[in-house]
């Protein structure tokens, strides 16, 4: 009989409702009850996380300062966004609420849009930062690593440092949107230097563990992408010739560039018929 895997239980956390209430509450201007009808769903919702985010760094949370905290409260209002549609709200003088006899009108679908929008706002700038708590650390060796951050841009932040938006209310879903054009920006700077050496730089991100050098690549290429993103398409030109020089005067400390394929084919010199060379012809 074939020997069965032993199963693997994973440690659960514990979010009482005063952890609870505190981080919704401040959020949200929501009262007390909801914590009751949401409980249940917070495990399944730390599951989610584990596969989407954390991996076995969920088991490791005391290991990085403040996580812990981070993860708690990505918990908490991942679960109140997903339960929002189905909870029956009311608006007290005190904040939203769950109905709880039949003299209270439910909140107007207007005000539970906009409560909606802003807990989801704060569960999107929560993942940002428990992506750069994450940095650094083994998480960042991990296939979640490669699939959270894909791009050298991975937060909304970052998205604005680089993108002038008209409106300061930028939050990571605004990232994802310019996902598409961030990988095109990128596939022409690899054109340029190599996929080798992006593909290097992307891994020191996610290591964060830049050289001097490497940073200023790096905010190069995000100001490129930046341009990119904003369509001032002259500024991105003269961005993209920067780049290339700057690893071609730096080619020594670039050595996942001098290295690669592309560097070979741009400094290719044609093949000399040396007499000490073993494939000298005789003529």
């Amino acid at each position: 009989m074939p020997k069965q895997k032993p199963l693997i239980y994973h440690r659960m956390m514990t979010i009482t409702k005063e952890q609870f209430e505190q981080i919704v509450l401040s959020a949200t201007n929501s009262t007390s009850e909801v914590f009751d009808m949401l409980s249940p769903h917070l495990q399944d919702v730390e599951l989610q996380l584990r596969n989407e985010l954390l991996g076995d760094m969920a088991d490791k949370l005391n290991t990085v300062p403040g996580l812990e905290q981070c993860v708690t409260k990505l918990i908490c209002l991942r679960t109140y966004a997903e339960q929002i549609p189905q909870l029956d709200l009311v608006l007290t003088p005190t904040g939203f609420g769950v109905v709880s006899n039949q003299n209270l009108a439910p909140a107007s679908a207007d005000r539970v849009k906009n409560l909606l929008q802003q807990v989801t706002n704060a569960y999107e700038d929560t993942y940002d930062r428990c992506l750069e708590l994450l940095v650094g650390t083994d998480w960042a060796e991990t296939a979640l690593a490669r699939v959270n951050i894909p791009n050298l841009i991975y937060t909304a932040r970052q998205l604005k440092m680089y993108v002038d938006f008209p409106d300061t209310d930028v939050h990571r879903s605004r990232l994802l949107e310019f996902r598409t054009k961030m990988y095109q920006a990128e596939e022409k700077v690899m054109q340029r230097v190599s996929a080798e050496f992006f593909d290097y730089l992307l891994e020191q991100t996610r290591k964060n563990s830049y050289t001097r050098e490497e940073t200023a690549m790096v905010d190069y290429i995000c100001k490129f992408v930046g341009f990119c993103i904003a369509k001032n398409y002259s500024a991105a030109k003269s961005m993209l010739e920067r780049i290339e020089n700057y690893a071609e005067a730096k080619q020594d400390v670039f050595t996942a560039y001098k290295d690669s394929l592309a560097y070979k084919t741009k400094h290719f010199q044609t093949y000399q018929n040396e007499q000490e060379d073993t494939t000298y012809f005789w003529g």
